[in-house]
């Protein structure tokens, strides 16, 4: 079994806000496990989700997009599967 990391950084101050954000894994095997970092440029924000290889067999990416709630990022992904937060 293999790892994947992809990182993400929240950027607002060079991305529109309503702007998608994209996590792109090709060629996953539905054994490997796949780590998903989302952090922020200016915020004391992190973020860390899991999911399996099998979760991208039929799409190689998947989407989020972030809402400010309380002065807090929120993710929400696109679609109705989204990796498991990790606590």
């Amino acid at each position: 079994m293999s790892v994947i990391i992809r990182n993400r950084t929240i950027r607002p101050s060079t991305r529109n806000v309503k702007s998608a954000y994209r996590i792109q894994v090709t060629n996953a095997k539905p054994e490997n496990l796949i780590i998903i970092f989302i952090d922020h440029e200016s915020a004391d924000f992190r973020v860390i989700y899991k999911c399996t290889g099998a979760f991208f067999q039929e799409r190689d990416s998947i989407y989020f997009k972030v809402k400010v709630i309380n002065n807090k990022p929120t993710i929400l992904w696109s679609g109705s599967n989204e990796p498991e937060l990790v606590r």
